[in-house]
């Protein structure tokens, strides 16, 4: 959704969504064009009167009305997972019924959910589902209590993600073209997440204060929030040599389309002959680099990775903390005093 250039046909088109209906138009010379068509365009639709909610709703028709009040807020990828798993439980319950659902009809399609897809997928369905039955308790469109709310959450795996050696990373970067490895460095100099990266436009980039503006939706209700990161010398170099060769035409610093960017990774990786892994690995990779050179506290950690609450953090980072550290030298001492120093200890492994 948005405004870009075709590459085939040369001309500019915007395109986006407007309850459940998609409005394009293409052939614009200009950018500033398509996008003054855009903003006009959107004023106009968002002046109709929106659409009315029936008193007697059915599951399909909450779940319209909700996604519909949620698309201006919430990033298009979040509503699409939503809309995919109204559809997904409709579809087993084999028609549209109304919206009273029982609990046990939807613990019910956890439960295949769960033992087909996983604990995971099963608790996100739960989510959604709650999170659609209490939209409608807060606009007062259905009665009663959220049919979600005795169903437990399922017990998951601790999941813990793969973390690319420095030589995977360099792989990689020798494989990707120039403008390919000017997005990675840009991921890997901030900590960024792909997003924040692809929608970087020039007037986010201050050369002089050397400092760059990060937009990111990774907050309750959608919020769009800005964070200023500093630019070092490397960053700087990848901003002024891009800079230099800019499309005058564009204010984004990068010209990837999605489908570019969702493919990227798993192209490099195979380019590299390396182990798969994705743009958000590089930011785990970086912050274990920071947080293993004992250089960088876990306060500046923090912020870098523009987490709001530091145990976030320290679970990002799979760290332990220093007490913990502290009371396992403890026990070594408690060894030592219960006669079997560490040396002999040492010595019996060496027999072994």
């Amino acid at each position: 959704m948005g405004v870009w250039k075709s590459k085939s046909r040369g001309w500019w088109v915007a395109k986006f969504q407007h309850q459940c209906e998609r409005i394009k138009k293409e052939g614009f010379k200009t950018r500033r064009a398509a996008v003054l068509w855009e903003a006009e365009k959107r004023q106009d639709v968002n002046a109709l009167p929106p659409k009315e909610i029936p008193m007697m709703l059915s599951f399909q028709e909450l779940a319209t009305a909700y996604l519909d009040d949620i698309r201006p807020r919430m990033r298009i990828n979040t509503v699409r997972q939503k809309a995919f798993v109204y559809r997904l439980f409709l579809a087993s319950l084999d028609a549209d019924v109304p919206v009273a659902i029982t609990t046990k009809q939807i613990s019910d399609y956890l439960n295949v959910r769960a033992s087909r897809d996983g604990a995971k997928t099963a608790n996100r369905d739960l989510r959604d589902l709650k999170a659609l039955y209490n939209w409608g308790l807060r606009q007062e469109v259905i009665e009663g209590r959220n049919p979600c709310n005795p169903i437990q959450k399922y017990p998951e795996e601790p999941y813990r993600p793969y973390v690319p050696p420095p030589e995977d990373i360099d792989k990689v970067r020798m494989a990707a073209t120039a403008d390919e490895r000017d997005f990675l460095e840009t991921i890997y100099h901030l900590l960024a997440r792909r997003s924040e990266v692809a929608r970087l436009t020039w007037e986010d980039v201050n050369f002089e204060q050397r400092m760059v503006r990060l937009y990111t939706r990774k907050r309750r209700g959608g919020e769009l929030k800005e964070d200023y990161l500093p630019m070092n010398d490397t960053l700087y170099h990848v901003f002024h040599n891009r800079w230099k060769r800019r499309d005058k035409t564009s204010p984004n610093l990068f010209q990837f389309s999605g489908r570019q960017l969702r493919h990227m990774m798993e192209r490099l990786c195979r380019r590299a002959g390396v182990k798969p892994f994705g743009f958000h690995a590089i930011r785990h990779h970086v912050s274990s680099i920071l947080n293993d050179s004992g250089k960088a506290s876990m306060k500046q950690i923090q912020k870098l990775l523009r987490h709001r609450r530091q145990s976030t953090t320290e679970n990002y980072l799979h760290s332990i903390e220093g007490s913990l550290y502290q009371a396992a030298r403890i026990l070594d001492g408690i060894v030592a005093h219960s006669g079997t120093p560490n040396s002999e200890m040492k010595s019996e492994k060496a027999q072994d």
